[in-house]
């Protein structure tokens, strides 16, 4: 017997493909982080707003010129709105989680 996976959400056609964004060969002086947190704090579990605060100090331990971007999206199954996006523009990266 064979099985078949089917997407519930009929058929798709495959997304277009981008090329990475090339890794820089070093660490600049200064560098702009954000942390975008999917649910604001837990009650039971793993807590990423905390976690991220734990990244933050190793980050600013290595590089002091290190500057924090952080925001927290007010529904967690909504993707996050252009403005709220718009605040990371000039991060040199950012780390999106909920610690589950």
């Amino acid at each position: 017997m064979s099985y078949a996976i089917v997407d519930p959400r009929g058929h798709r056609e495959p997304a277009e493909s981008a090329p990475l964004t090339p890794r820089p060969g070093s660490v600049p002086d200064h560098i702009e982080i954000g942390f975008l947190i999917n649910e604001v704090s837990r009650q039971t579990g793993p807590d990423f707003t905390l976690y991220s605060l734990v990244i933050e100090d190793v980050l600013r331990e290595r590089y002091p010129r290190v500057d924090v971007v952080r925001d927290a999206k007010p529904v967690l199954s909504q993707p996050a709105d252009r403005a709220m996006l718009e605040k990371y523009r000039h991060c040199r990266g950012v780390v999106t989680g909920l610690a589950k």
